[in-house]
């Protein structure tokens, strides 16, 4: 299968972070930004233990017949970004002609400005057109700004609930390319920053196939504290990570995004992934427990999380001090 290069940027926002002497900094630098037919469920008496080891065969016949069954409900990728990253993906290619897809779509290109000229990438002067944006913050930033904001297209319906994903999911990308970039783990960062943006897409795909039982399930999970991906496995046979894999490639990420998607829940699966798939699965799971401790999409900030005690910390050979 060929895959495409889905690189993303080097933020304004995450070369501040570098000198940052805390993973708190960081965060908070990056998060001061503008930015009834499907699958059935499955019966109590058929509900598939689905071990981190590995997705059983029964699992994989519920995701099988969910992909088969809500096509039309899975995201794609949005036409505007899918064009901006099929030009940057040619060598042959011009920053006008990059210029030239944005400016098509007149909301995009305002949003992109509004971005631009936030303190996110500290430039001096006011940005006023695309063009000028591409010359200063670079068009592979821009690329990434086109990704984050077109994002929004994927969702069916645009409630509370996706709301909260989108807050998550906006925020984990810029943040993990940040997080890359600070403590130079040998993750790209521009690689780092798509694979946070994609993270949960899974989730995204259940919210459009079966609005209400994941919302419930979303409910349980943030206002009782219980396991969202085991709810997940109970109720569909397979939970979001897994999900969202399986649309990775049907997007032909690379395998490292494939894998941080499909593993940032699973920390056994952190080692015995190959090296690259393996840091970029944790910096993922990372990124998203960050956020977490400062209550993006969530309820409520979660200040006695300590990140630096968990798995993908230790995993990834950050300092304790940090």
């Amino acid at each position: 299968m060929e895959h495409r290069t889905w690189r993303g940027i080097s933020s304004g926002a995450d070369r501040s972070n570098v000198t940052n002497g805390s993973v708190d900094a960081a965060i908070g630098s990056t998060l001061a930004r503008d930015w009834s037919n499907g699958p059935r469920l499955v019966p109590d008496s058929a509900r598939p233990l689905v071990g981190r080891e590995g997705v059983n065969a029964l699992a994989n016949s519920r995701l099988e017949e969910y992909l088969a069954e809500a096509s039309d409900d899975l995201p794609t990728v949005p036409d505007v970004a899918d064009r901006v990253i099929e030009i940057l993906d040619d060598p042959d290619s011009s920053a006008d002609d990059v210029r030239a897809v944005i400016e098509r779509d007149a909301s995009l290109t305002a949003r992109i400005l509004k971005v631009s000229n936030s303190a996110m990438y500290g430039i001096p002067s006011e940005i006023s057109s695309v063009g000028q944006a591409i010359s200063l913050i670079g068009a592979r930033a821009v690329r990434n700004l086109v990704m984050a904001v077109a994002m929004r297209e994927v969702y069916r319906e645009f409630g509370e609930l996706e709301q909260r994903l989108w807050d998550h999911g906006s925020a984990a990308g810029p943040l993990a390319g940040a997080l890359a970039r600070k403590f130079a783990i040998g993750v790209d960062p521009d690689e780092a920053f798509t694979a946070g943006l994609l993270h949960d897409i899974g989730k995204t795909a259940l919210a459009n196939s079966h609005r209400g039982e994941f919302e419930a399930i979303t409910k349980q999970t943030l206002e009782d504290g219980a396991d969202g991906c085991a709810l997940e496995r109970e109720g569909f046979g397979f939970d979001h990570a897994e999900l969202g894999a399986r649309v990775a490639e049907g997007w032909k990420l690379p395998p490292s995004l494939v894998q941080a998607i499909g593993h940032h829940h699973d920390e056994d699966a952190f080692a015995s992934l190959p090296e690259a798939e393996g840091k970029m699965a944790a910096l993922v799971s990372l990124s998203s427990h960050c956020l977490a401790r400062f209550g993006v999409g969530r309820l409520a900030p979660s200040p006695d999380l300590d990140v630096t005690a968990l798995a993908a910390w230790s995993f990834l050979g950050l300092p304790e001090s940090e």
